[in-house]
């Protein structure tokens, strides 16, 4: 199996409880099917709440925190990924950091201000493409993308080519959870898999697997 739809303390905008990437996958406690990401799974916290996925941004190759990041829970997250994953706080006006940064291992969307510090250039390794999503600057709230594919706003059609040049991806356009254009709050995806709200359609399930290459 390499989807699971599920509902996590009455919510189903998954994708704000995890980081999914090929290298590894870090989760909040009571994150639900993991499994299908089928890499090391790491389980913490960030600043004391669950929600990973909306404060951390990342890659095969790192991942990005926020400045509100404790010593100890850096220093943890540091531990359980190993040498091979760089782990960096960024110091920035906003800690939502998934909402301001889409990345694979290929290449890397993101606001201006994220896009001009070089930390996370350092820490993702792959070239970083200033942009918006729809006139917004808020293009990983609008983007979920894996190594295979990417799904952008329902209505960012007329970005696919520009997308698809930056991230090196093939993509398409849809939404979850009965509509939403927020893709990466209700999606959490890498390479293997995707977990997403038990609220998502049918009709968005087939677009999320056409887009992320799983037909």
């Amino acid at each position: 199996m390499y989807f699971y739809q599920t509902r996590v303390d009455g919510e189903d905008f998954v994708g704000l409880l995890a980081v999914a990437t090929d290298a590894y996958a870090v989760i909040s406690p009571g994150f639900k099917g993991s499994e299908v990401f089928g890499v090391p799974t790491v389980q913490t916290k960030i600043y004391g709440t669950k929600l990973i996925g909306l404060f951390a941004v990342g890659n095969s190759n790192g991942l990005l925190l926020p400045s509100f990041t404790s010593d100890g829970e850096l220093a943890d997250l540091r531990k359980k990924l190993g040498d091979g994953v760089q782990v960096e706080r960024i110091e920035e006006e906003y800690n939502t950091l998934c909402n301001f940064i889409a990345a694979n291992d290929k290449g890397c969307l993101a606001s201006r201000e994220f896009a001009k510090n070089p930390i996370v250039k350092d820490v993702l390794d792959v070239e970083i493409v200033e942009g918006k999503i729809r006139g917004h600057p808020e293009v990983g709230s609008y983007l979920a993308v894996t190594n295979k594919g990417f799904l952008a706003h329902p209505h960012a059609d007329d970005q696919l080519k520009d997308l698809e040049s930056i991230l090196k991806v093939p993509g398409k356009t849809g939404s979850v959870n009965q509509g939403l254009p927020f893709i990466r709050a209700g999606l959490a995806a890498n390479s293997n898999g995707y977990v997403t709200g038990l609220m998502t359609t049918g009709i968005e399930l087939n677009r999320i697997e056409e887009a992320l290459g799983f037909l």
